[in-house]
């Protein structure tokens, strides 16, 4: 079934016929003429108006793609805080924190949205330089490695420990001259340097960057001009431990790296303390607790990570299982208050939303306002003209007949007034939000309602009865004759 719609041309025509009538049948009412003309006018400009509403763009327009748009929003935020998971990369040394590397192979959850794909590097310099470069997000980057002020960073759970072993054969730290360590440039080699410095030992120290043969190479033999060993590891680590246990059947001795008060310029490291046993136990080695340090290790983001992503990365690597207590059915005080809170700013989103359709619905009200005012006014014009124009009481014919077809020719431009509010109305129906076009429909009809009145009014004749008043004068008895 076609749907009903109102068109403007029978409208215009009919308003043009009226105004032709009126200039034909009452040309001496100059005001009802000019009335006239001005809702022909009216019902001109309707259908220019529908032209411009038939338009892609325009006023009219804007609140359907404003509440769209918003909602496409609104969607795009509920995935993305909700359920997009977000894939990062991230750098880790090829040597150092294996067991964070295996955390991630194993623990890479998807639960907080947030996947880790880890890049292998050779070392935490080569790490940040990924960073720096942008071909990676995050970056496991070992304390000692100088890291730009501009990148956001987080203090790991998971230091590592420095070790410090000595030739048995050499009697204090001024005569070491040849240290082993690791990869030239890498943590163990900076954080070495650091403390050689420190010692002032800086200008004596030969580094041997063997690290790597000692803890894989079961055949490499330890240099008889090498006096000790300096490595920032993570003694969970098998090599760790086997290059441990291979200096120690060498003649070396785990010896403690004291700074003293120097220790306040490297605010990466910590004191700690390895207890007897640590790196082999039968026999113990060390034998005795020694005194050490950890490295601090660094969660180091690029610019584009954002804090909730880095917050997250850090909550994926910190190693620590979800225990019976949490995971509890009953929620708790900072749960309820989260969940209260989300639901406080979904509302608010709402609301907001709302009010904005709202005010782009009154801001295109205002581009219809002037018709509806001057529809408002003719309606006004009609009934000044048409209370002049009672029939009631009037004898003369022509005069009768005169009224008469002037309050019918303004009865049929209230309901011209009326088809073109109504037309606006068909044609952009968001002004049903304003009211305005019901004014115009009531006003019209109570108008009309009135003149039929006076119309009717002047069909019933009146008829000139008069009263017949009783006789004055009554009979009288004759009078008695004595």
């Amino acid at each position: 079934m076609s749907r009903l719609r109102l068109r403007i041309d029978p409208v215009i025509r009919n308003a043009e016929e009226v105004k032709q009538r009126v200039e034909r049948e009452l040309p001496h009412h100059t005001g009802l003429v000019s009335l006239a003309g001005s809702v022909a006018t009216a019902a001109r400009e309707a259908e220019q108006a529908a032209e411009r509403i038939r338009r892609p763009l325009g006023w009219h327009r804007l609140p359907a793609v404003f509440l769209a748009l918003a909602l496409l929003l609104l969607i795009g935020w509920v995935y993305v805080q909700f359920f997009r998971t977000t894939t990062l990369t991230i750098a880790l040394p090829n040597r150092d924190a294996t067991a964070l590397r295996a955390r991630i192979a194993t623990e890479n959850r998807e639960s907080n949205r947030l996947a880790l794909l880890p890049i292998v590097v050779p070392g935490s310099r080569e790490a940040v330089d990924l960073v720096n470069e942008g071909k990676a997000d995050l970056a496991f980057v070992q304390g000692g490695i100088a890291i730009a002020t501009n990148l956001p960073r987080l203090e790991t759970p998971n230091p590592e420990l420095v070790l410090w072993y000595m030739r048995t054969t050499v009697p204090e730290l001024k005569a070491v001259h040849r240290v082993l360590t690791s990869v030239e440039g890498a943590g163990s080699h900076s954080v070495a340097q650091a403390f050689m410095k420190a010692w002032q030992l800086d200008q004596q120290i030969e580094y041997v960057h063997d690290w790597t043969r000692l803890s894989d190479d079961d055949d490499y033999v330890i240099p008889d001009n090498i006096d000790a060993v300096f490595v920032v590891k993570d003694p969970s680590d098998d090599k760790t431990l086997r290059a441990s246990e291979r200096l120690a059947k060498a003649g070396f001795r785990l010896t403690s790296p004291d700074l003293g008060a120097r220790l306040a310029h490297l605010d990466y490291l910590n004191p700690h303390t390895v207890p007897s046993g640590y790196l082999h136990s039968a026999p113990p080695f060390p034998p005795e607790p020694i005194l050490t340090y950890t490295v601090a290790t660094y969660l180091v983001a690029s610019k584009r990570v954002t804090p909730r992503m880095l917050a997250a990365a850090s909550h994926l690597l910190d190693g620590q299982r979800a225990s019976i207590s949490d995971g509890r059915y009953e929620p708790t005080l900072g749960e309820t208050s989260e969940f209260v809170q989300g639901i406080d700013a979904f509302l608010g989103i709402i609301i907001n939303l709302v009010l904005a359709f709202l005010a782009l619905t009154g801001l295109e009200m205002m581009a219809y306002r002037k018709r509806f005012h001057e529809l408002n006014s003719l309606v006004s014009l009609i009934s000044i003209h048409q209370s002049s124009k009672d029939v009631l009481g009037v004898d003369d014919v022509s005069i009768r007949r005169d009224h008469l077809l002037y309050l019918s020719l303004c009865s049929d431009l209230l309901g011209l007034v009326s088809m073109i509010g109504g037309y606006y109305t068909q044609e952009n129906s968001s002004l049903l939000f304003s009211g305005m076009p019901e004014i115009i429909h009531q006003r019209c009809d109570g108008l009309k309602i009135n003149i039929q009145l006076k119309i009717l009014h002047a069909t019933i004749k009146e008829d000139s009865v008069s009263a017949k008043l009783p006789s004055e004068t009554a009979p009288t008895s004759p009078p008695n004759v004595a």
